[in-house]
């Protein structure tokens, strides 16, 4: 005896895009007719993410950055794999929706960033951080390279006095 699936089951199962922070939306350039913007998506957002509205939502309802239809966005993946150009087809408080935004694909990192027994440097998203490894705590603020970074990993050990 075979068991029919619910559709309901299914629709809950469904995977929810992330929400982006309006927090991460930075405008770009402002001209007569459109904006452009500069958007860092958060961790775990893909490329086909860009296609479901409601994952604006918080950047259209309350925030200063809200995007308006014909308006230009430039959309950054969480860990730099991918980078993505669209126009605002439409937007409301509900969310965006995207006209057909051009996915481009990366190259890993040619150069692997420093690390030693206790310590690795990381991007984070908003920059490079110095995170431990046995637990992934953030040890460092976002830096805007990975030198810096490394550099502040050093002084995470404790000085020989002289």
């Amino acid at each position: 005896m075979t068991k029919a699936i619910d559709p309901a089951m299914l629709k809950t199962a469904e995977r929810q895009a992330p929400e982006i922070d309006p927090a991460r939306v930075q405008i770009q350039s402002a001209g007569q007719v459109w904006r452009e913007y500069f958007v860092r998506a958060p961790a775990g957002f893909v490329a086909d993410d860009l296609k479901t509205p409601s994952a604006w939502r918080k950047v259209q309802v309350g925030s200063r950055s809200g995007l308006k239809k014909f308006d230009h966005v430039f959309v950054v993946a969480f860990d730099e794999s991918w980078v993505a150009e669209a126009i605002v087809a439409s937007a409301d408080t509900k969310g965006v929706v995207l006209a057909k935004p051009r996915v481009t694909s990366l190259p890993e990192r040619f150069d692997q960033l420093f690390q030693d027994e206790n310590y690795r440097v990381v991007f984070n998203g908003a920059g490079y951080i110095v995170e431990r490894k046995s637990d992934g705590h953030p040890m460092t603020q976002p830096t805007a390279n990975a030198d810096l970074a490394a550099r502040l990993l050093a002084q995470l050990y404790p000085t020989r006095a002289a």
